[in-house]
């Protein structure tokens, strides 16, 4: 089950989810609004953070990793205090955590921070830890190279 596959399950889920309006790959949007196209609030933006890679057996055919999956949920109040949000955050918690797509490990929330940055728009980032398995799927069955000679040979005496 390749990333991809996991960014469509995960992205399903989100979408099912009460009230939300729009779900998508982060490409720092929120910084970008006027470069972007736009998009309906409440939104989550699905981040894959960095991961470092460990071969599994003797060809290194299979890897393993530890990956961040990074949810930015965002949405847009006018309101002096608006706590509609927290009910959104836990939404995506009960929805998320715990769940296991494929062979993806399951998906375990290890941090939630607020990000104050955005003038009208209230976002939470939530972190979920996971284990990947990446595997090979191309033929990596190795071959014995013979060498091929070609020429005339000459003998001393030829010389």
């Amino acid at each position: 089950m390749s990333k991809l596959t996991l960014y469509n399950s995960l992205k399903s889920d989100l979408v099912a989810i009460t009230g939300i309006k729009h779900v998508a790959l982060w490409n720092n949007q929120l910084e970008r609004e006027n470069e972007e196209n736009p998009f309906l609030y409440p939104a989550i933006f699905i981040e894959f953070l960095p991961s470092t890679f460990r071969d599994k057996g003797k060809y290194a055919v299979s890897q393993e990793y530890d990956m961040t999956v990074r949810l930015h949920v965002c949405f847009e109040s006018y309101l002096d205090e608006d706590t509609t949000i927290l009910t959104l955050l836990d939404n995506v918690w009960q929805t998320v955590h715990a769940k296991q797509y494929g062979i993806f490990g399951k998906l375990l929330r290890r941090n939630e921070e607020q990000n104050y940055d955005h003038p009208n728009v209230q976002v939470y980032i939530q972190d979920y830890a996971t284990l990947g398995n990446d595997n090979k799927t191309t033929d990596t069955t190795t071959a014995t190279l013979a060498p091929v000679i070609t020429g005339e040979i000459v003998l001393p005496n030829q010389i």
